[in-house]
């Protein structure tokens, strides 16, 4: 994986047939966080990780003032507290950021209870301008071919007999539990004019001109 990244940030087309990935890619992470807090904000790692994502871009001091204001309260508390407070409890820069998120995460919570799951999400997409932001991050045809993926997923389980939120999420989950994981979206097919990474089990190496055979070096 890590020789498939470096390939790609040089601008050599590379393609791995990779099985797994899909749910740890950052991608992924920073927009399930976002639809678990939306479902339920009182869950602090989630909302630690939407906070320090681009979506909001706290930085850690200010999520240091956040913690060390109340440390028995859930990060949300604290946010609406300072969001909603008339008196000059926190910086300007923080409050302004805690108003922000209130404000958005009020919106979020209201629309998802009226729209279909994959228009949320496309919806979360354009409205954080998250989409377009991985679209311009290297490699960013290949995070944003793994966002349209979730969206597929999300249009899947519109189908079905379950709604809301609530269930996507646990739909989710359970799709990764019984999957395992799965590949992260190819946007590259094996036939084309790219660098192939295959194991030693599936490869036979005899059709190409040439072959790097790495790891040779260990026992």
């Amino acid at each position: 994986p890590l020789f498939s990244e470096e390939l790609g940030l040089q601008g050599i087309p590379v393609y791995a047939d990779s099985g797994t990935g899909y749910f740890d890619t950052v991608q992924i992470r920073t927009i399930m966080a976002l639809l678990n807090i939306i479902d339920n904000p009182m869950q602090d790692i989630p909302m630690l990780a939407v906070l320090r994502s681009p979506i909001f871009s706290f930085t850690p001091e200010e999520l240091a003032d956040l913690r060390t204001r109340e440390k028995n309260r859930y990060f949300y508390e604290n946010i609406k507290e300072i969001a909603q407070s008339e008196e000059d409890i926190a910086s300007k820069e923080l409050k302004d950021k805690c108003l922000y998120f209130m404000e958005y995460l009020t919106k979020w919570r209201d629309k998802c209870l009226y729209m279909p799951i994959d228009e949320f999400i496309w919806y979360l997409y354009m409205d954080t301008s998250y989409y377009g932001y991985v679209g311009a991050m290297p490699k960013g045809s290949q995070r944003q071919a793994n966002l349209r993926i979730l969206f597929q997923r999300a249009r899947e389980y519109s189908k079905t007999s379950y709604k809301g939120l609530f269930n996507f999420i646990n739909f989710i989950t359970k799709l990764r539990k019984s999957s395992g994981d799965m590949g992260s979206a190819k946007i590259l097919g094996e036939n084309e004019d790219v660098v192939r990474i295959m194991s030693i089990h599936k490869s036979k190496g005899l059709e190409f001109p040439v072959v790097i055979l790495a790891g040779a070096g260990k026992n």
